[in-house]
């Protein structure tokens, strides 16, 4: 997974992603005046998975994945009581159903591969049928491959989404950010040809845009913690964790911590201009250390590229009695945040 979602891989692939872009804005919001954000960007993260992940083209086949994908992820965090009635036996079998439409897309590649009609570079699963080939590693079981493919479209579809929409509710109330945000993107829109796609260097010139994600990362982050297992025992202000025993870290311990983070409640993109400055294991948005997310570098261009078709393009206003949110257990917008949409000439 790292091999193939590092950015050196992964510039590949900034056309295709722009490419979903501009059809999901095309298909679902020119000519609309009022949208539901959050539902519309899980779709988009979907949307682009389907493409990049699993090489997948629109049909019946990423509808049905869709509708399994959303029916398990209902279930993750469940009551773990396994009944034909309970949600948790609902997501089992949806988990089943998708197992087996993945499964004969990882056939149906590994047939185009042998004969040559595709490449290991064409989306993840591609690149995992061709671990092995060179002689230097094991090759992975079909079962492997599945497992891999669920944890990046699990991994990378809430939290992106859940980015994305938070971005939005948070530009549609700081109009100095917003400056900021829609002058980075102009600049960039005003070298390139009409209808030019987005390259590699063009995300590497969204700098205020990606500070800005990484702030309301540090104070809405959508994982709120995560478990790990104790190695051995462990002290810690004078308590023993026994080896064996599992630890829930929480983000908002260090994220808005004062001594860490300078008036933490305050929205401060420029926090991030000097990441070297932010002491080791602070900052988890997307993890730490070894255990790092490795979509991070894929959640950064799927999120600037979408910020960029958007100011450029359209200007919104909150339009939601409540705009507020709960965590369940992703922070989730009220009735969707919804917005009325205003497009740009």
């Amino acid at each position: 997974l790292m091999q193939f979602l590092k950015p050196e891989g992964l510039r590949r692939y900034v056309g295709m992603i722009d490419d979903e872009v501009q059809r999901h804005l095309q298909m679902n919001w020119l000519g609309k005046t009022n949208v539901k954000v959050h539902p519309l960007m899980k779709v988009l993260t979907f949307d682009i998975i389907c493409s990049l992940i699993l090489g997948l083209e629109r049909g019946k086949i990423r509808e049905a994945l869709v509708e399994d994908f959303t029916e398990m992820l209902n279930g993750i965090w469940a009551m773990p009581i396994n009944l034909p009635f309970t949600q948790f036996g609902k997501s089992l079998r949806a988990r089943r159903r998708a197992t087996q439409l993945i499964s004969s897309i990882i056939r149906r590649k590994k047939t185009l591969m042998e004969q040559r009609k595709c490449s290991p570079d064409d989306d993840l699963i591609t690149s995992l049928l061709n671990l092995g080939s060179d002689g230097n590693s094991e090759p992975l079981s079909e079962e492997e491959i599945i497992d891999n493919t669920v944890l990046v479209m699990f991994a990378g579809h809430d939290t992106s989404s859940t980015l994305l929409t938070f971005m939005i509710r948070h530009l549609a109330n700081d109009p100095t950010n917003y400056a900021l945000v829609l002058r980075e993107h102009e600049d960039i829109a005003k070298a390139k040809a009409t209808s030019e796609a987005l390259t590699w260097d063009d995300i590497n010139k969204m700098k205020h845009t990606w500070r800005l994600a990484m702030e309301v990362l540090r104070m809405i982050p959508p994982v709120f913690g995560n478990f790990r297992r104790a190695l051995k025992d462990i002290e810690y202000e004078g308590f023993i964790i026994p080896k064996g025993w599992q630890v829930l870290w929480a983000s908002s311990t260090t994220q808005m911590d004062e001594k860490i983070f300078k008036s933490p409640d305050n929205f401060d993109p420029s926090r991030f201009e000097n990441p070297s400055c932010i002491p080791p294991y602070s900052f988890v948005a997307f993890g730490g250390g070894t255990r790092i997310c490795p979509g991070n570098e894929f959640a950064r261009i799927e999120t600037l590229v979408m910020m960029h078709y958007l100011v450029t393009r359209f200007m919104w206003r909150l339009s939601g009695k409540d705009n507020g949110f709960a965590r369940i257990p992703l922070p989730t917008p009220t009735d969707g945040l919804p917005i009325d949409l205003e497009p740009k000439n």
